[in-house]
């Protein structure tokens, strides 16, 4: 009986999770049926909240020399770094992306509030929690949360919850070189807005302080990449599509790189509001289980290049006398 009643559960299971991900597809299909009968001006209505990064090579990860710098700055915080920390950032090489789009901030509590009531989706908390430490890092209770963190960066979201948000938007998670590209910039920088360390520029540095603990998205304009890419240091991490390879970057995969096939942790980027300045350096990669959940971590989109249909053709009409 016991037996019996396990296959039932998983049955169950198992139907509820494939029913949302059709539903979830054709909510995909539905949005790309729309952006093909929509004007130029409606798609740019539409994707506001994203910028588009062209088609180039940058540099990503980090050299030798440059690792150490990250290394004597981790050194002033916590004498127990260890240059191993940072290898998988090593080499730094050259790496040709194709055009894309990608979100101008971090989804926001209010913007995720919208996925769960219209899809029935979990609400953005760990339930798991067995201590009351644990418990008080959820800002959410139940499908509802205080109207001061309503622009914060989402937190509390699985690596899962990322991806069927981004796909109900018509969108998908970047990967890590899209990731990268957007905050580094053509040439590399080792943060977003430069080569200078983040005070004033990023949320970071702090204890844990309930709903006060982050900050809205925007809030550091002078943060910004050189693309226009707002929070990529600081705040909250933020998940990516790529599984995770501490060797991944010895490949030196040149051109639109996707990570590894498989893996059992994904990737992590851009530090959060609890990291020191050498943790929030744009190279720097984080990974974790795509179950888990974390106070924080939150995510934003990105989008393959959107076709802006041609503009009408204006009609001259010859002048006769």
């Amino acid at each position: 009986m016991f037996k019996q009643t396990q296959r039932f559960c998983r049955f169950v299971i198992f139907v509820s999770l494939l029913t949302l991900g059709m539903a979830l597809s054709v909510q995909a299909a539905s949005v790309h049926d729309e952006e093909e009968a929509m004007t130029r001006e409606d798609i740019r209505k539409r994707y506001s909240d994203m910028v588009e990064i062209p088609g180039s090579t940058f540099r990503m990860g980090l050299g030798f020399h440059k690792i150490t710098d990250m290394l004597e700055m981790c050194w002033q915080v916590d004498e127990r770094c260890s240059r191993w920390w940072f290898k998988d950032e090593y080499p730094d090489h050259m790496v040709y992306l194709d055009p894309y789009w990608i979100d101008i901030y971090e989804v926001t509590n209010e913007k995720y509030l919208e996925f769960v009531k219209a899809t029935g989706h979990r609400p953005a908390l760990d339930d798991t929690c067995d201590t009351k430490a644990c418990w008080d890092g959820n800002l959410w209770q139940g499908a509802s949360f205080p109207k001061a963190i309503k622009n914060q960066p989402v937190t509390q979201v699985s690596w899962r919850d990322a991806n069927e948000y981004c796909k109900w938007r018509g969108k998908r998670l970047p990967t890590e070189a899209e990731w990268e590209k957007a905050a580094r910039g053509p040439m590399g920088n080792l943060y977003p807005w430069g080569n200078d360390t983040p005070p004033g520029k990023a949320t970071y540095r702090r204890k844990w302080r309930g709903i006060h603990t982050m900050t809205d998205v925007g809030s550091y304009p002078n943060g910004a990449s050189v693309y226009g890419v707002h929070d990529m240091a600081g705040n909250v991490w933020e998940w990516v599509s790529d599984w995770y390879d501490r060797h991944y970057y010895k490949k030196r995969v040149r051109s639109n790189p996707q990570g590894p096939k498989r893996g059992v942790f994904k990737v992590m980027r851009g530090g959060s509001w609890v990291n020191y300045e050498d943790t929030l350096h744009s190279a720097f990669r984080r990974w974790a289980r795509p179950y888990v959940r974390f106070n924080d971590a939150g995510f934003r989109c990105a989008k393959d290049p959107i076709e802006l249909p041609d503009p009408p053709e204006e009609i001259n009409e010859a002048k006769t006398d």
